[in-house]
């Protein structure tokens, strides 16, 4: 009774202890098929760094002919993997996105579709790339578009509500203000005003103006 009581207490006084051994938990060696791997154990600790190669014919599944994964807790920071090299890895594509594939690569002939950001359009009309002898065919280039607007201005004593984390915002986009408080928008009883976006500048919003008091 008096050492489950005693356990009992010292789970209570040292939980980090019990939290730091489940947070490091060891991994299983990786499956490789085409490559090495060394150092070679059964288990690896949590932190570990794992370096592995590909035969020829084949690589890793990121940059260079060589890669390091690391054990961390139970898992590998990426799955050590070998695949055939005409296969591509994803492609870098500023301000735009992309159907990306669970396996991570993608075969010879497979072809994804890109779709800019909000704000940005393709310098050319081929909107899509092709995989082909590991490397990506005719990746288009997304640039802001002459109809987009920059950051929104300041108004004095007022704040954006709305405002994502961006740097450029598409025609059309509407972005609100609210004004500080005992500040009204100038000439009304409002506390809030909504510039929009067009043809590349924001619209004149009016200022926010110390609130009489009458």
């Amino acid at each position: 009774m008096c050492f489950r009581c005693l356990g009992f207490v010292l789970l209570i006084w040292f939980p980090g202890a019990v939290n730091a051994q489940s947070e490091t938990e060891p991994c299983n060696a990786p499956r490789l098929d085409g490559g090495f791997f060394v150092p070679v154990q059964v288990t690896y600790s949590h932190g570990t760094n794992l370096t592995y190669a590909c035969d020829n014919g084949r690589k890793p599944t990121v940059e260079g002919w060589w890669a390091t994964s690391t054990c961390q807790n139970g898992k590998w920071s990426h799955k050590p993997q070998c695949i055939d090299e005409k296969s591509c890895l994803p492609p870098s594509i500023s301000n735009a996105k992309y159907t990306e594939n669970p396996n991570g690569w993608y075969e010879e002939t497979e072809k994804i579709r890109i779709t800019c950001d909000n704000g940005y359009i393709f310098t050319d009309h081929d909107a899509t790339a092709e995989c082909k002898n590991g490397t990506w065919t005719s990746i288009p280039i997304c640039e802001k578009s002459s109809y987009a607007c920059d950051e929104p201005p300041k108004i004095p004593h007022a704040v954006i509500t709305n405002l994502e984390d961006q740097e450029v915002f598409a025609e059309d986009s509407e972005v609100s203000y609210e004004c500080e408080d005992g500040y009204a928008v100038e000439g009304t009883a409002d506390t809030q005003t909504v510039l929009y976006c067009f043809a590349g500048d924001w619209s004149t919003g009016q200022p926010c103006s110390k609130c009489t008091v009458r």
